[in-house]
């Protein structure tokens, strides 16, 4: 792909957004549904039944076309699974240059779908599925085994992340284009023993992993350091530069209202923006768009 030119694209959006207030990203739900039930998982918190029918797919079109001329030129399609939804995901492939997914990975996202996807592994087969449910590791692994499509999103809790070298090692051995992580800490999305409440020893713990396996552990000592500060309430351009829709178009600060920004674990906001992720350039361009042709 034509990196510069990729480059050159976010510069420009975000030159615009900082000249004229103009937003160019959006994080979207394109579904209140899921096929698991995470124990970690903030969108189904204090809800024993959430179930919702899905909207039309012309909804969806008037939607993205909105959002378009609005000047929005790069997505994030979150859930609920967003894989249930793939005539939306292909959708936002024809009207986006860039669009990213963040799936449980146990249901295969067509091959046509050319964007980056982070797929949702929290540990060691035993340890991701004990999390995310009977089977979901082997489901994941046989849809997305040397998928340049994918890196591996994992949530860092209390409980797993001793095991973030061996989720690296599987990435590596798995054709992934390597791993980022968030951290459990927020006060609605954990169990209590999976909660972060002293970031000391994870914070090591990325540092050690990241001298190992350099470019595979795609957090740069920028973003590592951005974890060391929780609180994020004050400042955060992930969530006051981008629009955040739930399912009915509903804006919200980030993933959830209910995000605690005080003691914030969020991955996206640890990229911060294009302008200031300029020193860690390969790693920006890497974790941007695997395939995108269409920049």
């Amino acid at each position: 792909m034509n990196y510069a030119r990729l480059l050159s694209r976010f510069l420009w959006l975000e030159a615009k957004r900082v000249t004229y207030g103009l937003k160019y990203f959006a994080e979207i739900d394109v579904t209140d549904n899921c096929n698991l039930r995470c124990r970690h998982c903030y969108h189904f918190h204090g809800k024993t039944s959430f179930k919702i029918q899905e909207l039309p797919f012309t909804v969806w079109k008037k939607r993205f076309s909105d959002l378009h001329k609005l000047g929005v030129r790069a997505v994030l399609l979150v859930g609920g699974e967003p894989a249930l939804r793939p005539d939306v995901l292909m959708l936002a492939d024809k009207t986006f240059p860039i669009v990213y997914v963040i799936t449980n990975g146990t249901i295969k996202v067509p091959d046509a779908f050319k964007h980056r996807l982070f797929l949702s592994v929290d540990g060691s087969p035993e340890t991701n599925d004990a999390i995310r449910g009977k089977n979901s590791f082997k489901r994941l692994m046989d849809n997305y085994s040397g998928d340049s499509r994918a890196i591996i999103n994992m949530t860092l809790t209390a409980s797993n992340y001793q095991e973030l070298e061996q989720v690296v090692e599987i990435s590596e051995a798995n054709g992934f284009d390597g791993v980022v992580c968030n951290i459990c800490s927020g006060n609605i999305d954990c169990d209590s023993n999976m909660k972060v409440t002293d970031r000391t020893q994870i914070i090591a713990e990325m540092r050690r992993v990241k001298a190992l396996h350099k470019k595979s552990f795609l957090m740069t000592q920028r973003m590592i350091r951005w974890y060391e500060q929780p609180n994020h309430a004050a400042s955060c351009a992930w969530g006051t530069e981008t629009l955040h829709l739930d399912v009915l178009w509903k804006r919200r600060r980030c993933f959830t209202n209910n995000a605690d920004c005080s003691n914030c674990g969020c991955f996206a906001g640890s990229l911060q923006t294009p302008l200031k992720m300029l020193k860690n350039l390969p790693t920006m361009i890497k974790i941007a768009a695997p395939n995108c042709n269409k920049i």
